[in-house]
């Protein structure tokens, strides 16, 4: 395998023909078919943001954001993120995220939007933990059926993140005084080893802020047992859909162990953001 030798340059594609390399990795890192670069190029002409993490000439990674409007406002919608197996792990993510970020304050955004796998909890401890986003609203089966390597046989539930993008939680990384969440779900194991989410009663606590544990390695648990990837699904949705119809953020994401990781849930109101 090859591996990445110095820090990729991220720097916004500068023409039609090195745009050109943004399909090879949507096919190495998703096995999707090509955005095609004249959608590309027309969305960074209209308010859209198309960055490139670039090994010399080569681009190794990316990332494209288009203008969003939602009837009240108007955001960054940020559709993609992508970057080569060789060069993950190593903050490039997160990097691309800030270097997304510089570039629309500059040009005027407050907002910008994206969503993800509610049960990827890894992407969630980057998009809240590392980078400052929240989460308050959930799409049930968003995207419809696919057949990608990392979304086939479940339906496609996505968690919205809010960036505020000038707002202190994300410049100056301020965080809700420290509370303890209060642990009310129980995680148990397979015979396999497996995480479990074992409750019949997915009843919320009255408090400020509580905790859920989900997978820390759902591609896996998926790969290993889909009947137990979806039971996963389904108690999370539920129990996810009502913390937000509560009141509820998603603020905050802790490593537990190897098995799981943590969501913490706060009341809204206590939530610096914008």
């Amino acid at each position: 395998m090859e591996t990445a030798q110095q820090k990729p340059v991220i720097r916004p594609f500068d023409s039609k023909e090195e745009m050109g390399q943004v399909a090879a990795l949507e096919q190495a890192v998703w096995g999707m078919d090509e955005t095609p670069v004249h959608q590309l190029f027309t969305a960074v002409k209209n308010g859209g943001i198309l960055l490139g993490a670039f090994d010399g000439e080569r681009a190794v990674g990316f990332q494209y954001s288009f203008a969003g409007f939602d009837g009240n406002r108007t955001y960054l919608c940020s559709h993609m993120l992508g970057i080569l197996p060789e060069y993950r792990h190593s903050g490039l993510g997160a990097d691309m995220k800030r270097a997304q970020a510089d570039i629309a304050r500059q040009i005027g955004y407050d907002l910008v939007r994206w969503t993800f796998d509610p049960l990827e909890s890894r992407n969630a401890y980057l998009n809240i933990r590392k980078l400052g986003g929240v989460v308050g609203t959930y799409i049930e089966n968003c995207y419809g059926e696919m057949n990608d390597a990392l979304n086939a046989g479940l339906p496609t539930d996505r968690f919205e993140v809010d960036w505020w993008i000038r707002g202190p939680r994300v410049t100056d990384g301020v965080r809700p005084d420290a509370l303890e969440p209060v642990r009310p779900f129980t995680v148990g194991t397979t015979k396999t080893g497996l995480p479990v989410l074992e409750t019949d009663r997915l009843v919320l606590p009255e408090e400020r802020t509580f905790s859920v544990s989900v997978p820390a390695d759902f591609q896996e648990l998926k790969k290993r047992d889909g009947p137990l990837a979806l039971d996963w699904r389904m108690k999370t949705r539920e129990l996810f859909v009502r913390a937000f119809e509560g009141g509820y953020l998603l603020e905050d994401v802790g490593r537990k162990d190897e098995k799981v990781n943590e969501y913490v849930f706060r009341i809204k109101d206590e939530v610096p953001l914008n």
